[in-house]
């Protein structure tokens, strides 16, 4: 069984700390990406390192969406 699968199959009191869980791993790479990563090639500051926030950004965006529509299927479930 995939990952996904596992995590689609969560109790929604697992998948929403693990979901808030998931946003703090993605600022944690996104502070090591910018605070080491990018200081160590002189892109701070510079438009070389705008494809990565440009991504960092499309994928926060769907984790959201992914929690978002998961937890609202997972009450509409537990409501009827």
């Amino acid at each position: 069984m995939s990952i996904i699968q596992k995590l689609l199959k969560q109790k929604i009191y697992v998948f929403v700390p693990f979901w808030i869980f998931g946003f703090f791993v993605l600022l944690s790479f996104d502070f090591f990406v910018e605070g080491f990563v990018f200081e160590w090639l002189d892109w701070n500051g510079t438009r070389k390192n705008d494809w990565f926030f440009a991504l960092w950004w499309g994928f926060n965006f769907l984790w959201f969406s992914f929690g978002v529509v998961n937890i609202y299927f997972k009450l509409k479930k537990q409501t009827s």
